[in-house]
């Protein structure tokens, strides 16, 4: 399905697979992800190979959800992610004694679709585990048996987000978006 062309049927097409507990493809600011709710999260690990044990950020599309998955933040967090929001930046914040990572993206057409799917969204780099981050959604070939939507954006910038934990009493970049 092409963004380009058909714009509110892609995004409809991936909010409704999402909600329906499958997993999607589509296009962001930086590479191609892989996204899923909480019902689809095994499937997801296992089309990629990912190991279990690592996190994956929630996606979204706002402020408002961004703050109902990562709870209450202080005064200079807030401030912080405002400053950097939306942005190429998946930020690990405090929560309930431990971290949880947000990632809004300045990208208006994902966002509009992780907006529609009314539950949290994670997401990921939609490429097999350890290799290269997709540009193309071509480069997403071989996850496409085990995902129900996959939307063609073109081609993308190709670089992660870079990770910033503000957990401690200092912001530290944990991945350089380079």
């Amino acid at each position: 399905m092409d963004l380009r062309e058909n714009r509110e049927e892609a995004i409809d097409a991936a909010a409704d697979a999402l909600r329906g507990g499958r997993l999607a493809i589509f296009p962001t600011e930086t590479v191609y992800g892989l996204f899923f709710t909480e019902k689809a999260k095994a499937n997801a690990y296992a089309l990629k190979g990912r190991d279990q044990g690592k996190p994956c950020a929630y996606h979204v599309g706002s402020f408002e959800t961004l703050f109902s998955v990562a709870g209450e933040q202080s005064e200079e967090i807030i401030s912080a992610l405002k400053e950097k929001l939306p942005g190429s930046y998946t930020f690990l914040l405090p929560k309930d004694g431990g971290k949880v990572g947000v990632r809004y993206p300045n990208h208006k057409d994902v966002c509009e679709m992780l907006e529609k799917v009314g539950e949290p969204v994670f997401g990921t780099s939609a490429n097999i585990s350890g290799e290269a981050p997709p540009t193309d959604l071509s480069d997403t070939k071989a996850l496409w048996e085990g995902v129900a939507v996959a939307v063609d954006g073109g081609s993308v910038r190709g670089v992660a987000s870079e990770v910033v934990d503000l957990t401690g009493s200092e912001p530290r970049t944990i991945r350089k978006a380079e």
